[in-house]
């Protein structure tokens, strides 16, 4: 291995670190190798010497998260960094960009919380407030701040749990009536996989015909469909480990795996291994926009037969994937597993509310001599 130049350290996620003092004040930049890491110091001194860099003192919100953003290039997601910027351009920049770091207090955080709250929801506005916190905590790392001043302050209650309002299981007849109408969709395979498996939709479009293990009969889940900073759509890693997993093969989805086979062999030349499992009708990778629309389209053809089902997107196959599986004597702890859930809490605060749907079988199941 060669030696580090002086100055410079390893991180733990393998980027390198060139620390160096001018006038007293220290500086850092970070790349991802020696030749980058040189060019950024250059860059950096150059900015210092002719008055643009911004010191701790004086560096403004808006100015630190770009640094902040193109530092983690070498340590996040792109797709995690995107949701990141999203969030901060849409919400916080016109509000506190222009703010200095060093100025910002607990109370205005505060009154920005309450400014938020008054535009959306519990949820989005404490996931507001938690991208602040992640940013200013870096600013500690980085000691322009000694303290947090996001830390501390209590989320937004929310009025209803998420199982109350995002989430949406299907009813068994509501079910029933959208596969029988699916079936002429190009997409009635998608569909009917995503009900058999709780597979998350870009799970889905990340699927290749190499996931699929016949030997050990299971699907290998390993790869989702996600955003770059380019706003792309591209293949990556689950967010967690648990996303990873192995999901059992059963007669029904056997039989969906062929008839999709069977349909894009008529229409493409197939690599049963690298090749998607699901392309859209125009041959390129599908969007969460293309089968939402196509929902809606099938929706609207039921209403016009009389079945006025309640609008959902794809999002719904999963949560109808784990209501059937709860109300048919399924177990929260392997519900966790097949869904790719990090905390068994997670699937205990989403699907616990179906539970008492089958208590009553339940209980009259247990026999105990009195």
């Amino acid at each position: 291995m060669a030696r580090l130049a002086s100055g410079v350290r390893k991180r733990q996620d393998g980027s390198l670190e060139k620390r160096f003092t001018i006038d007293g004040r220290r500086y850092s930049v970070y790349a991802p190798n020696n030749k980058e890491l040189v060019e950024k110091e250059q860059a950096l001194r150059e900015s210092i010497t002719a008055g643009l860099y911004k010191t701790n003192s004086n560096i403004c919100l808006d100015d630190y998260f770009k640094e902040l953003i193109e530092r983690k290039k070498t340590e996040n997601k792109e797709n995690s960094l995107k949701t990141y910027r999203s969030i901060y351009m849409n919400h916080l920049s016109a509000r506190i960009g222009k703010s200095k770091v060093r100025e910002l207090e607990r109370r205005r955080i505060i009154d920005l919380q309450q400014e938020i709250a008054k535009e959306y929801t519990a949820t989005t506005c404490n996931y507001i407030l938690a991208i602040l916190r992640i940013i200013l905590n870096e600013a500690v790392k980085d000691e322009i701040i000694s303290r947090n001043p996001a830390n501390n302050i209590k989320n937004v209650k929310a009025e209803k749990k998420a199982s109350e309002s995002y989430h949406r299981a299907l009813t068994e007849e509501e079910q029933a009536l959208f596969m029988q109408e699916s079936k002429t969709s190009y997409y009635y395979e998608l569909f009917a996989l995503a009900l058999c498996t709780g597979m998350r939709l870009g799970e889905l479009g990340a699927l290749s015909w190499g996931d699929i293990d016949n030997k050990n009969n299971v699907i290998h889940i390993s790869k989702t469909l996600t955003y770059n900073l380019d706003n792309k759509v591209v293949s990556g890693s689950p967010k967690t480990e648990a996303g990873k997993r192995d999901i059992p093969i059963t007669p029904a989805i056997k039989q969906v795996l062929k008839l999709q086979r069977e349909k894009m062999g008529n229409i493409y030349d197939i690599d049963m291994k690298n090749s998607k499992i699901f392309i859209s009708t125009s041959g390129t990778q599908i969007y969460n926009r293309t089968i939402n629309d196509e929902i809606t389209k099938i929706l609207q053809r039921l209403k016009k037969q009389g079945h006025d089902i309640e609008h959902f997107t794809a999002h719904a196959f999963r949560d109808t994937f784990a209501t059937r599986y709860i109300e048919q004597g399924g177990t929260m702890q392997t519900l966790k597993k097949l869904l790719g859930h990090s905390s068994i809490k997670m699937t205990m605060d989403l699907y616990a509310h179906v539970l008492p749907d089958t208590m009553q079988d339940e209980m009259n199941k247990i026999v105990i001599n009195i």
